[in-house]
């Protein structure tokens, strides 16, 4: 069955079309910033459009996820829905450190006396403006479609929406500043101060990105108190099941994949293992909560 066949729930549907919608928004106002911003010859517009391109990049894995999370599109992999997010969110990581480099050089070489041109600066302040209101609405938009049905992908974007809403109040402000200065070389001096804000802020996005995406790639073994909890678990429930043919873990990131193999006789129907099984994942759930768990029952030749 492809994955488009599957029906989704009313709010997964909620969640879709908000990040959706905050996608294509952001690209029609990054397209009317680039046209408007680039004229202006202001580096604080040039870091915001840099910027706005690279987290855009982030919006349309997330959604492209999002739907393939909701549609079971990721049955394929054994643990998880895959690394793709995290992978491309290091790769905009590093694309941010490199841009921020860029600008940064630029901002040494650029000339103080270089003016600024005002109607390009006036319409770029239009499309700042916009872009605080869309960051703020779709900031609300996300809080609102997670409240029901909580999201890790959703999550991230209310974390992400939040930071650009700050962030846009910024540029906004040092963008109206150097409109309203009436001495060129004190609005280009303000512009380029406003420049070296929004580098550091890319780096500091960068920075969070590299942090939360790295561990996520970086597979590792489980630590030997949880090997104890899990054989303690199985321990308390050896009435539970006929036999016990090992287990496989994994933790990426904060998250700890579980996969059992657990025996039974012939004589137990499916109704009467499922049975069995409950107290097993009720224990995982209490003592290893939020970890992935999946039991893989096989007949043993005994009994």
């Amino acid at each position: 069955m492809s994955t488009s066949a599957l029906k989704i729930s009313p709010h997964q549907q909620e969640k879709e079309s908000a990040v959706f919608w905050a996608a294509v928004l952001d690209t029609i106002l990054l397209i009317f910033l680039m046209s408007v911003g680039l004229l202006s010859g202001s580096m604080t517009a040039l870091s915001e459009i840099v910027r706005f391109a690279l987290l855009l990049a982030i919006e349309y894995v997330s959604y492209v996820v999002l739907r393939r999370v909701h549609r079971k599109g990721f049955n394929e992999f054994e643990f998880g829905t895959g690394k793709i997010e995290r992978i491309t969110n290091l790769l905009v990581a590093f694309g941010l450190l490199l841009s921020s480099l860029y600008i940064f050089s630029k901002i040494i070489s650029m000339d103080e006396s270089v003016p600024i041109a005002p109607t390009a600066l006036l319409l770029t302040i239009i499309a700042a403006n916009s872009n605080l209101i869309i960051n703020f609405y779709f900031s609300m938009a996300f809080i609102r479609s997670n409240q029901t049905e909580s999201s890790v992908i959703i999550s991230s974007q209310i974390a992400a929406r939040v930071a650009k809403t700050v962030a846009s109040c910024v540029v906004l402000g040092i963008l109206m500043l150097a409109l309203w200065l009436p001495d060129p070389r004190s609005a280009r001096i303000v512009d380029l101060w406003g420049s070296i804000f929004l580098v550091g802020y890319m780096v500091f996005i960068a920075y969070g990105l590299i942090k939360e995406s790295l561990p996520e790639i970086l597979d590792r073994t489980i630590s030997e108190p949880d090997h104890y909890q899990i054989l303690r678990i199985l321990a308390e429930n050896f009435d539970q099941y006929d036999g016990f043919s090992g287990y496989k873990t994994r933790r990426s990131g904060k998250d700890l994949f579980i996969l059992l193999t657990l025996s039974f006789f012939p004589t137990n129907s499916l109704a009467q293992i499922e049975d069995r099984l409950r107290p097993i994942r009720q224990s995982f759930e209490a003592e290893l909560p939020g970890s992935s768990l999946i039991i893989v029952p096989e007949i043993t030749k005994g009994g």
